[in-house]
């Protein structure tokens, strides 16, 4: 018996590679970063890695056999170095020397620019499959299907040999699917195998598309006959990836099935929150294109983009051009709309850094005559809206970096949302300026010592030398002030002080204004009376 096996098994191969294949090209060759850089099956612990552009953009692998079972689906991975790949996988499933373009088709998948370095997807051997030894042909291509004897375009080949083996008696599920998708949660669904399943399910769940492998410990489990579950704690706005395998009995589980991909949704944000704008705005920010505060947004799109702050570089910070042109008077109105925000809880504060400059220039501009950029807040989910802070003609921004700070007394509302609206007015003045914005943040009002410290250093008193009268730019956090000459004499004590400071009485000279801060900490600034 085993005499007749071994003859069997060694004409399978002898009719598996004893087949003239045809040998593929591409006319654009691999160097471009368009190769098979490496190609791994998790589930099965195989991994041909750095392997580079071969010659003549194929590379004959036979000589490594990969092991796979009929009815099983195996992951895979390959890494490039370029990005809009596209994965074709075949087994010459009849050892008759040419791969059926879709009768052999087992695997296919696509990469995008973003995902520049990986294409993820799924080897599915036919349940029919005939046991014994195949070739398998690798393919990619450059944002181009490939074809088993392909000839055009920027790609490359492997081919391997497999060695199929019998279905296993544990099937792993099929036809997975996500739906009911929240910030927070998300149900799994999928199609039971036609194997018993005695046990359940197991799943795992995971922001990285690599595949688990038999080993890897899982995310949650089901008892059967489920088919499907709830997928709690998850995170808003984040891509998730999950797998399921089945639990035919305590000792036999299938393989991880083939993944579902899902991102979470934007859900309401509980401060402490910040976003500085290094890659412009996700899909929780909104813009809009019509519409004034009093009458709230319309549309879907507005004239705020991603530059440099300040025009400093291309990325990081959010940017209105403003401007009129006379020969084309239209007035746009448009909108910039944060995320919503739970401030139930009270006690929060809002802040963001803004500057004015003309425009693609770095220079100091100045508003039109009607031009106009206020910040608005909504209590009711973007319904109606209160202006809050005004920039026009009157007020122009510097071209340095201003904070904006607004502690949000009075507004608690679990719905409240933040908005930048800006409109370049029917006037075509001869200005034509840059507003940005960068770092919003909202967050609990309580200030750190180091937080306090910092704050205490943009205190300015003004004018300086002064005469009659001293302006200190901001004392909420200042406890009293302590006046002394020069030489450290005490003069005056003004506690819980409010400005300006009439200082008329004191004579010429220099002073030291002493602020002592309600942190116990202490900021000097050296005056001059005239």
């Amino acid at each position: 018996m085993k005499k007749i096996l071994s003859i069997a098994l060694f004409s399978a191969a002898l009719s598996a590679f004893g087949q003239t294949y045809c040998i593929p090209a591409f006319s654009n060759g691999c160097g471009g970063g368009d190769e098979i850089d490496s190609f791994t099956i998790p589930g099965i612990s195989f991994n041909h890695s750095d392997t580079g552009c071969s010659n003549g953009a194929y590379g004959d692998y036979t000589s490594q056999t990969i092991n796979l079972n009929a009815g099983v689906v195996y992951p895979f991975n390959i890494t490039h170095q370029y990005g809009t790949q596209k994965v074709r996988i075949w087994i010459d499933l009849n050892n008759d020397g040419t791969f059926d373009e879709t009768a052999e088709l087992v695997g296919a998948a696509s990469s995008t620019f973003t995902t520049i370095n990986s294409t993820d997807g799924a080897i599915a051997v036919p349940a029919g499959a005939s046991p014994g030894m195949h070739r398998m042909r690798v393919a990619t291509r450059y944002n181009v299907e490939p074809v088993p004897c392909n000839t055009a375009g920027y790609g490359e080949v492997h081919d391997y040999s497999v060695n199929i083996g019998a279905a296993p008696g544990c099937l792993a599920p099929t036809n997975l699917s996500v739906s009911a998708i929240g910030a927070n949660s998300a149900t799994l669904s999928w199609t039971a195998p036609s194997s018993a399943v005695g046990v359940g399910y197991e799943y795992y769940i995971s922001t990285s598309s690599a595949a688990p492998v038999s080993t890897t410990p899982a995310s949650g489990s089901v008892s059967n006959p489920a088919a499907g579950t709830s997928l709690p704690n998850l995170l808003p706005t984040t891509n998730y990836y999950v797998w399921v395998r089945s639990v035919c009995s305590t000792a036999d589980k299938s393989g991880w099935s083939t993944s579902a991909a899902f991102r979470t949704v934007c859900g309401t944000v509980t401060p402490n929150f910040t976003f500085d704008f290094s890659s412009g705005i996700n899909e929780c920010w909104k813009q809009a294109d019509g519409g004034t505060p009093a009458t709230g947004p319309t549309g879907t799109t507005s004239e705020w983009y991603e530059s440099g702050f300040l025009n400093n570089g291309y990325t990081g910070a959010m940017k209105m051009n403003i401007l009129t042109y006379s020969f084309n008077p239209a007035t746009f109105n448009s909108w910039l709309i944060t995320p919503t925000f739970n401030l139930s809880a009270g006690g929060y504060r809002v802040s963001f850094d803004y500057g004015l400059t003309e425009a693609y220039d770095t220079s100091a501009g100045t508003l039109g005559s009607d031009d106009l950029v206020q910040f608005a807040i909504s209590q009711d989910g973007g319904t109606t809206w209160t202006v809050v802070k005004t920039w026009d003609a009157n007020n122009s921004p510097s071209n340095t970096a201003n904070q904006y700070v607004l502690n949000l007394t009075g507004y608690n509302s679990a719905d409240t949302k933040f908005a930048f609206y800006a409109t370049n007015g029917a006037v075509a003045d001869a200005s034509e300026t840059d507003f940005f914005i960068d770092n919003f943040v909202v967050e609990q009002n309580v200030l750190a010592t180091s937080e306090a410290t910092a704050a205490a250093n943009t205190i300015k008193a003004y004018p300086n030398p002064f005469s009659e009268v001293l302006n200190i730019s901001n004392t909420e956090g200042v406890k009293q002030i302590v006046i002394t000459d020069a030489a450290g004499r005490l003069i005056k004590t003004v506690g819980n002080p409010a400005t300006p400071l009439y200082l008329g009485e004191l004579k010429q000279g220099i002073y030291m204004i002493i602020l002592e801060m309600k942190d116990g900490t202490q900021k000097t600034i050296k005056t001059v009376k005239k």
